[in-house]
């Protein structure tokens, strides 16, 4: 898929935009600078975008990605959100001010129950869809839900095009930046890998 930015907005086939009224001010002329990647742990797209356009929950991100790959834009780029709260890296706070959300359709860490597995919110999912994983925060093995290859990809050439357009630097886990609070995107998410591909 090929994208581009114009007026701090995705444009390509098939790119939704829906409107989050959850937002702060614009950006400083710096930045953004970062992406940092979560999940939503919910159980349905339309349940996860519903609730980061909801004016009551006071939560949003730029991108929300669905486990087709589809791809579903509720900020403009050039808008802070409201998605990594108490957050910091290498010396830096409050990580919204610098930086791009993007959210995936993926339910995260799950707990195993008599008919496979179980969500915080009570969805069930398959074995082939959950990888047992340590997370680099925890030194216990659990179960996740896994990303498809769909979503990767739609992830690699979002970010490849915010590179390009805003020189972004650093693509990083939600729980690198609030390590004490996060578990996203988790150990199912190859952000090793997904950097290096993207050389930051």
């Amino acid at each position: 898929m090929t994208l581009a930015i114009e007026n701090n907005r995705l444009l390509g086939a098939g790119i939704i935009h829906r409107d989050s009224p959850n937002h702060g001010g614009l950006f400083e002329d710096d930045a953004p600078d970062m992406v940092v990647l979560h999940y939503t742990a919910a159980d349905t797209a339309e349940g996860a975008i519903r609730y980061l356009c909801d004016s009551e929950n006071e939560v949003s991100a730029h991108v929300f990605i669905g486990r087709d790959g589809s791809i579903t834009q509720m900020l403009s780029f050039d808008v802070i959100a409201w998605h990594a709260g108490e957050s910091s890296w290498q010396g830096r706070t409050s990580l919204n001010a610098c930086s791009i959300g993007i959210e995936f359709d993926n339910a995260g860490l799950l707990r195993v129950s008599d008919s496979g597995f179980t969500s915080h919110q009570g969805g069930m999912y398959q074995p082939e869809d959950v990888i047992c994983a340590i997370h680099q925060n925890r030194s216990e093995p659990a179960f996740w839900h896994n990303y498809t290859d769909s979503q990767i990809t739609s992830a690699r050439n979002v970010c490849r095009t915010l590179i390009a357009h805003y020189g972004i630097r650093h693509i990083l886990g939600h729980d690198e930046v609030a390590p004490e609070r996060k578990l996203d995107p988790g150990p199912a998410f190859p952000l090793d890998t997904f950097r290096a591909e993207l050389g930051v």
